[in-house]
């Protein structure tokens, strides 16, 4: 065979697989350029930086470790806060007397003398319940981390101080509800629904089911 026929046969021979080739090439050299490199995949932070990512944010918090709860929470059951306890009723036509006052206060609300009253003895009296309440839930709240800290805890224990402190924030939560549903005994529809109008409440429902 003359060597022009070779070089022919071999030229149609190979080109078909550099065109392969290339077309594999031309696939994934792209996307490896996109892709970016981690010279070091596994490094951690060493140093000063280390130790700045790994302090718990909880060791600065005041209290923190007697309480076992964040300084907002024990502000908030120290001075008888709703804590968003009564959202359930709040948020479905049943106001709170706080709240009732504020919008009659601004001239946003028109309220009769005597419910205005009536509203005042309710709040002074879920006030008063809920800050005693609070304390009965900070000093248990108080012996659980005492116990941790001391290292006399065990899983019964555990399970029965957690019980006391699930009834005494349920106790909590019923003396704000419980407030909600007298409240809403006191007003008409026509103020109750003033009142989601104030809050924003209407329009909120109104949103959500346009979605």
């Amino acid at each position: 065979m003359k060597p022009d026929t070779i070089r022919v046969l071999s030229f149609r021979f190979f080109r078909p697989a550099m065109v392969i080739l290339g077309v594999a090439f031309a696939a994934v050299a792209p996307a490896s350029a996109e892709t970016p490199t981690d010279p070091a995949p596994n490094h951690q932070p060493s140093g000063p930086e280390a130790l700045d990512r790994l302090r718990s944010l909880y060791a600065t918090l005041p209290g923190a470790g007697s309480t076992g709860l964040l300084p907002q929470e024990v502000e908030s059951l120290t001075k008888g806060e709703g804590m968003a306890l009564a959202m359930a009723a709040e948020l479905n036509g049943y106001p709170g007397p706080r709240h009732l006052r504020d919008a009659a206060a601004a001239g946003q609300l028109d309220l009769h003398p005597d419910q205005r009253e009536a509203l005042q003895r309710l709040y002074d009296g879920m006030l008063a319940e809920a800050k005693a309440k609070g304390q009965e839930i900070l000093q248990a709240e108080e012996e659980l981390a005492m116990r941790f800290r001391h290292g006399r805890i065990d899983e019964a224990g555990l399970g029965e101080i957690l019980g006391q402190i699930g009834q005494l924030r349920a106790g909590l939560r019923l003396i704000h509800l419980r407030t909600h549903l007298e409240t809403g005994a006191l007003l008409t529809p026509d103020q109750i629904a003033r009142y989601k109008t104030v809050r924003g409440y209407d329009t909120a429902g109104k949103h959500q089911h346009g979605k």
